[in-house]
C-alpha cells in the first residue's frame, strides 16, 4: 500500500498527487536468528595458545544451538593446546550472496573440551549437519592416519561471555549511513542454546530493514 502525502493547499481531504515514501521497519536481530545462522555454516577459523603463542586453524564444525563441534585426531595441535588451556577464539565468516564484499563475521571467546567421537551431543550435531559434510567426514574418519594425527576425537566449543558480530543481520543500507551500526553484541545465556528453543534473547540494537539470514 502507498501512503499519499496531502499538501496544505487549503483543501487537505484532497491530496495533490500518490507520492512514494520510503518505509523503515525495525527490526531486532535476535539471539535465535543467530543460532540458526550459525547452523547454516560449516567453516570457521579456531584459534588456541600454545606454548609459543597463538595457534589459528581453519576448520570444519557442526553446530548444536551455540555449541559447535569439531572433528579432529588427538595429536593434533589445536588438541595438544587445548588439553593445556582449554580458552579459544572462534571467528567465522559469513559471506554476503553473491556480493564480492569482504564477508561479515561472528567472533567470540570460549571454553573447550576434547571428547571421544562417539560422544551423544556432537553426533547429534553431526545429524543435524548437511548431508555433504556428513559424508565428507565419515570418509575423512575411514581414512585417518592415525598413527600420525591420533585417534579421531571431538573438540567441543562453548561460547562464553557474549558473541560479537560484524555486518550480520544488519542491512548494508544500514552500515552505509552509519558504520557503527555494523556491530552487533549477543549475551551467551548460561544454559546452553537451543536451535529449536523460542525467542531467547535480542541484540543490543535496532536493525533497519529486513532481516538477512
Amino acid at each position: 500500500m502507498e501512503p499519499r502525502c496531502h499538501a496544505k493547499n487549503g483543501n487537505p481531504e484532497k491530496p495533490l498527487g500518490p507520492t512514494r515514501v520510503k518505509e523503515v521497519v525495525l527490526l531486532a536481530y535476535t539471539l535465535e536468528d543467530l543460532t540458526r545462522l550459525i547452523a547454516k555454516r560449516n567453516f570457521c577459523v579456531l584459534a588456541t595458545q600454545g606454548p609459543r603463542g597463538p595457534h589459528v586453524a581453519g576448520v570444519g564444525y557442526f553446530a548444536r544451538g551455540l555449541d559447535i563441534y569439531i572433528p579432529t585426531g588427538a595429536k593434533t595441535a589445536k588438541a595438544r593446546n587445548i588439553r593445556r588451556d582449554p580458552h579459544v577464539a572462534v571467528h567465522i565468516p559469513v559471506p554476503w550472496p553473491l556480493v564480492p564484499a569482504p564477508p561479515g563475521s561472528i567472533q567470540f571467546r570460549g571454553s573447550a573440551e576434547i571428547l571421544p567421537i562417539d560422544d551423544a551431543n556432537a553426533n547429534a550435531a553431526l545429524d543435524r549437519g548437511s548431508l555433504v559434510m556428513r559424508r565428507v567426514l565419515r570418509r575423512l574418519l575411514e581414512n585417518a592416519d592415525t598413527q600420525t594425527w591420533g585417534e579421531s576425537i571431538w573438540v567441543h566449543v562453548r561460547p562464553t561471555g557474549r558473541i560479537e558480530t560484524f555486518m550480520v543481520g544488519v542491512p548494508a543500507i544500514t552500515i552505509f549511513r552509519d558504520e557503527k551500526k555494523a556491530m552487533l553484541h549477543f549475551h551467551v545465556p548460561d544454559e546452553p542454546a537451543r536451535a529449536d528453543a523460542g525467542r531467547i534473547g535480542a541484540a543490543e540494537g535496532v536493525n533497519e530493514g529486513v532481516k538477512n539470514d
